[in-house]
């Protein structure tokens, strides 16, 4: 009895924590998105570049890991999925300009992918699973909830174009097939990218005993 009640105080001290980080990110919107926008458009070059020089500090990983990442990771899926009135899913031409979100991180992953050497293979696989999930569902994911709605219903989504508060019209079946869908191919997407990320640290740690064995060997002379 004693061990339920404190089980549910504490998913009701976790809904509130949760319900009041929501209220503080609604109520300064414009303050975190533009420090997420710069955190996410500069922050993995950024260390990048200062792993590359050994200058990245232990506790700037560690904030980037644990709270900037979260956060622009939830940005991304809140822009993705809008609570708005309607609800309704972002049309073509909103989702698609945000395709180039990819580009900033490029450089993390192509450190992640040729370094002999990381001295913090698990944040930067964690930072690149958590950014490029955030963006795959702003972008991929929406090309593949109207591809998959079409294809069940047999026609787009009909936007209505008038006032905000006329919705757009979404048949609920092939919606929710839609969404399941999204959901599959996401999953996918965060199981591959988890698994290939592990393979290339495994592949490389093997590779480095290796090298070090031919470099530590004497040249004969023939």
């Amino acid at each position: 009895m004693m061990l339920q009640l404190s089980l549910e105080s504490m998913n009701r001290g976790l809904a509130r924590f949760i319900g009041d980080m929501f209220d503080l990110f609604a109520d300064h919107a414009l303050f975190f998105g533009i420090v997420g926008s710069l955190c996410f458009l500069f922050g993995p070059s950024l260390l990048v570049f200062l792993e590359r020089k050994e200058r990245l500090p232990r506790a700037v990983v560690w904030l980037f890991t644990l709270v900037l990442t979260p956060v622009m990771m939830l940005l991304l899926i809140l822009v993705a999925n809008p609570q708005t009135y309607c609800n309704d899913p972002l049309p073509h031409e909103a989702f698609r300009l945000f395709y180039p979100l990819f580009l900033p991180l490029i450089p993390l992953y192509l450190h992640y992918f040729r370094a002999e050497h990381l001295n913090h293979p698990f944040q930067f696989g964690f930072m690149l699973v958590a950014l490029s999930l955030g963006v795959f569902s702003l972008t991929i994911g929406n090309e593949i909830f109207h591809l998959a709605y079409q294809s069940v219903q047999g026609h787009g989504v009909v936007y209505s174009g008038a006032r905000a508060w006329e919705c757009a019209y979404l048949n609920s079946v092939s919606e929710r097939a839609a969404r399941s869908t999204v959901g599959t191919a996401t999953l996918t997407f965060l199981v591959v990218q988890v698994i290939v990320l592990f393979a290339i640290r495994i592949r490389k740690r093997r590779q480095r005993p290796n090298s070090e064995g031919e470099s530590g060997e004497p040249d004969v002379e023939a």
